[in-house]
């Protein structure tokens, strides 16, 4: 017990090692805000911060983030792999032919690291081992390159991945082996998401076929108080809003291949549930006419949740979700919702600080202290905060030119 208090105390020390980091410290312990500026601004300095987090690899990869008491992480292959739709969206936005080279140095990457099986590495860094969620994320990818650049490598590698994802499916439509804990998980519709993606290229059917085999098995893990058992990272812990957020992403990019029933009940429960999270955010309030506080970043399966932390990757995940459904159902609670989390999340985002490891990143938690991805800055939400601005400012233009 000693040891394990002196760990936790020299890993404290060690935070502060840098004034940027004592900065934040302080700004986070009296709930001081940055300022925000228009979202092209925090736009521009988020996709900034993941080209350096992809620089300082030195091998085409991202990073997985900065830490205070690391520094830059390794190269992250799950995450790296779903960068890349984000540096083409932006590179398309923006006509920027480099985004589109740096996504392409990532594609070749995650093929150089492929397993011969066609998994995709877990965990971060080169490891030995291959994981299911990961190898979806990196399909993702390589679709996104594939579409832009029309090179069959790409295809190639992603089918190749998809053959070994079906390869291991249980017979039910669940994952159990080569999981994170060996244990099966609701947020595995993010993997059926990309094999729909891949079947709308290739016209495989057992893509499709194992797609819909998951979701049935993930519908099937639905309360009728719109909770989904197995949400979490591990059975016994109440998820974080970034692996809800995964859950109900998958869905609702899933239910724009599928037609029918299936299709109606993965709206209705993903808006269900996004209805509970909106509720409990929305009432986080000091009183009645001030903007809610940071949304908590847990939830137990009744809705309910004893955290004082945000999770800012679901955060940002969830204002994507939100926006995504206000398009579908033109739903204004879920706009409007959507715009105030987005801007709590961008007074999160420092601008002008002179570290590169935090300039423009977005942090796991707020404060900088919180349980998840704590005092690191992660390429996973920096992705997803860009993709939320992306997003709304479609939107946005959509609703000025009607």
């Amino acid at each position: 017990m000693v040891k394990k208090v002196g760990s936790k105390a020299y890993n404290l020390i060690k935070t502060m090692k840098k004034p940027s980091h004592i900065k934040i410290i302080y700004r986070d312990l009296f709930r001081l805000e940055n300022k925000i500026y228009l979202d092209e601004k925090h736009l521009r300095a988020a996709i900034e911060w993941l080209c350096r987090a992809q620089d300082i690899t030195e091998c085409g990869g991202v990073s997985g983030g900065y830490s205070f008491v690391r520094d830059w992480l390794s190269p992250y292959p799950e995450t790296a792999g779903y960068v890349i739709p984000t540096f083409l969206q932006y590179s398309s936005f923006k006509k920027d032919v480099n985004l589109t080279e740096r996504s392409i140095e990532i594609g070749n990457w995650e093929i150089e690291i492929q397993f011969p099986s066609g998994a995709v590495r877990g965990g971060m860094g080169i490891k030995d081992y291959p994981i299911v969620f990961n190898t979806g994320q990196v399909i993702l990818g390589w679709i996104s390159l594939y579409r832009e650049t029309k090179l069959n490598k790409f295809l190639d590698a992603a089918t190749k991945a998809a053959n070994w994802l079906i390869s291991i499916q249980d017979d039910d439509g669940k994952w159990s082996k080569y999981t994170y804990k060996a244990s099966p998980h609701s947020y595995h519709t993010r993997v059926a998401w990309p094999l729909l993606e891949l079947y709308k290229f290739t016209k495989k059917e057992q893509f499709k076929i194992a797609a819909i085999n998951q979701i049935l098995w993930a519908l099937s893990q639905v309360k009728k108080n719109g909770w989904f058992s197995l949400m979490g990272f591990t059975g016994n812990e109440n998820p974080l809003t970034h692996t809800i957020a995964y859950t109900l992403r998958g869905l609702l990019e899933s239910s724009f291949f599928l037609e029918g029933e299936i299709r109606k009940e993965i709206l209705d429960v993903v808006k269900s549930a996004s209805e509970k999270i909106m509720m409990k955010y929305q009432l986080r309030k000091n009183d009645h006419y001030s903007v809610p506080m940071y949304l908590c970043a847990t939830f137990d399966d009744k809705w309910e949740s004893k955290n004082h932390y945000s999770c800012l990757t679901g955060n940002a995940q969830i204002a994507i979700i939100w926006l995504k459904l206000f398009k579908i159902s033109n739903d204004a609670r879920f706009l409007n919702a959507a715009l105030k989390i987005i801007d709590q999340v961008k007074a999160t985002q420092l601008l002008n600080c002179g570290n590169l490891g935090i300039r423009g990143g977005i942090a796991g938690s707020y404060p900088i202290w919180g349980k998840y991805e704590r005092f690191t800055f992660v390429s996973w939400a920096t992705k997803f905060f860009a993709d939320a601005i992306m997003l709304k400012g479609s939107i946005m233009r959509g609703l000025e030119e009607n």
